[in-house]
């Protein structure tokens, strides 16, 4: 097998800081000849490719990519040279006008109004032009002078409407190495291209390739009941699958790929924004050559909404969980049917009015605190068409048995698949659940998601416990192996650090690929070996005929 690319030298130590740039403060637009608008959307510089612009206020202000990056306008990020529409007539280099200005600019800003610039909004803090993403003693992917802590407050940000009226889009992404991310507040870029049914390039593109099976499913009260236990030889794929350890379509453990899914709960905001562009950077793929890919589980509750579409267009899947993140744990237990709805679809429809992700792309759902809320839950879930759920809790108090491979809730589901109470009694053929398995501290106890293990002292300890972890899924039936966390658990440094270090080793492994949940559901649907995986079109990086954006 080929090696894998590794673009990393491109880029040194402000690899994953794709669009968070260095701000200067505002700058006459004539100077720059550049008309000023105030729709929100970024553009290219006339002269320097890896520069860039936006209008705030009637203000211009001059943002620089890290370096060895150019500006794409269709993506709204920083991306490879030769994916990136900006500079490709012929511009290169750095503009010696530009960076004349910054330091023009940075001498006439008066003393001490000058501040670290903030992930995700350029609406937010301001450095001076002198600064370097990387300065400071705080690690390259965080801001300077900034207390992590404070990062959650994000309600100062200012939000700068966009209506995507000046803004010519391409319905194509087009680059063969995609940078994936950005870390600025801006809205659908895509308005241009609406009704697009694919997004296409000759290369990578960050589509994630989904089928819409989900959405034929009959109406509860004209399916018919299955009495007993769950039959293999009636429930088959690619809409059934009983619970059990045994591998999709007879594979063998060797000629099964081991599927990874990195998924994060709770809100989007500044405070974590960061921590994925660190996890996802450019040079991270699978051995099939298509970027690696995880999961935001968005809870309403402190979102900022401008920062979601970035992730989404950058390949991540974004699911709902839930519009208010309620508390206490047991209000979930005991919310009724017109409550899930009202919580579960109207954080979809938040996602599609506030950070335009596409209604059709949102088909996970997960549960606060995993508290399961029986047949009202499931039959929302179901009503609205969710392809899956991933809240069920499961696995042995103590190490040794195999995981189980995700199940259709097609039968009702035993007491050992659905540890936390109430399950559903009623069936829902056609969705998906992807159980939550306990994971095992380095002390031997269980927990539920890794951030919830007994707390590790160093790195070195955190990355022994994700290797043990994983050698349960790896060495036995490679069912897939959830890393389900709070991005909050980032904050102590060595599990962030922990993590990067072992998505390297994952991407090691040729038969070894980080997925996102959807991803997996489709591998279900049609078990695919380790032989014919490169070709599995819903892992493609061009996505399937399915996928629309």
């Amino acid at each position: 097998m080929s090696a894998r690319k590794d673009y990393s030298h491109l880029f040194g130590s402000s690899v994953a800081v794709l669009l968070l740039a260095v701000l200067a403060t505002p700058v006459s637009s004539e100077r720059l000849g550049i008309k000023c608008g105030d729709n929100g959307a970024f553009y290219c510089h006339d002269t320097d490719p890896g520069s860039f612009t936006r209008c705030i206020g009637h203000e211009l202000y001059l943002f620089a990519c890290p370096e060895g990056l150019h500006f794409n306008t269709l993506s709204q990020t920083c991306d490879w040279p030769e994916s990136a529409d900006c500079g490709s007539h012929g511009a290169k280099g750095k503009n010696l006008k530009v960076n004349q200005i910054m330091h023009d600019a940075g001498k006439e800003e008066k003393d001490g109004a000058s501040a670290s610039a903030s992930f995700g909004h350029s609406g937010g803090a301001h450095t001076p032009a002198s600064a370097t993403v990387s300065g400071g003693d705080n690690p390259w992917w965080r801001p300077d002078d900034v207390d992590p802590k404070s990062w959650e407050d994000v309600n100062q940000l200012e939000e700068i409407p966009f209506d995507g009226s000046s803004v010519s889009v391409s319905a194509s992404v087009s680059g063969k190495k995609k940078a994936g991310g950005s870390g600025n507040s801006w809205k659908d870029i895509s308005s241009a291209a609406e009704g697009a049914k694919s997004v296409k390039g000759h290369g990578h593109s960050h589509s994630i390739a989904i089928s819409d099976t989900a959405e034929k499913r009959p109406d509860l009260e004209n399916v018919q009941w299955h009495e007993g236990p769950c039959s293999p030889s009636e429930c088959k794929p690619p809409n059934c699958r009983c619970p059990g350890t045994d591998i999709p379509g007879g594979l063998s453990p060797k000629s099964t790929p081991q599927m990874v899914m990195l998924t994060f709960d709770d809100e989007v905001s500044a405070a974590y924004y960061g921590y994925f562009q660190r996890l996802f950077r450019p040079g991270r793929y699978n051995a099939n050559g298509c970027p690696v890919r995880g999961c935001l589980f968005v809870s309403g509750s402190g979102t900022d909404y401008d920062l979601v579409y970035p992730m989404y267009a950058m390949g991540m899947e974004i699911a709902s969980h839930t519009l208010s993140h309620k508390f206490p744990h047991t209000w979930w237990a005991t919310a009724s049917y017109q409550e899930y709805v009202d919580e579960v679809e109207g954080m979809r429809k938040k996602l599609v009015s506030e950070a335009s992700i596409p209604y059709e792309a949102i088909k996970g759902f997960r549960v606060p605190f995993l508290q399961v809320g029986g047949d009202n839950m499931y039959k929302a879930l179901y009503d609205n068409k969710f392809t899956y759920d991933t809240s069920m809790f499961t696995g042995s108090v103590w190490e040794g048995s195999d995981p189980i491979w995700p199940f259709t809730l097609d039968y009702t589901v035993p007491e050992k698949f659905c540890q936390h109470t109430p399950c559903p009694m009623k069936q829902y053929p056609g969705l998906w659940e992807i159980p939550v398995q306990r994971w095992y501290g380095v002390d031997g106890i269980s927990c539920a998601m890794p951030d919830g293990c007994t707390a590790s002292g160093d790195s070195q300890e955190d990355l022994e416990f994700l290797r043990s972890n994983f050698k349960r899924y790896y060495e036995s039936n490679r069912a897939p192996l959830g890393i389900f966390v709070h991005a909050r658990w980032f904050h102590t440094e060595h599990h962030l650090d922990a993590l990067d270090r072992f998505i390297d080793e994952l991407m090691s492994l040729e038969d070894v690929y980080i997925v996102t949940p959807i991803q997996v559901i489709e591998w279900m649907k049609n078990p695919t070996s380790l032989e014919k995986i490169k070709s599995f079109k819903p892992w493609s990086c061009e996505g399937s005929e399915g996928w629309s954006q």
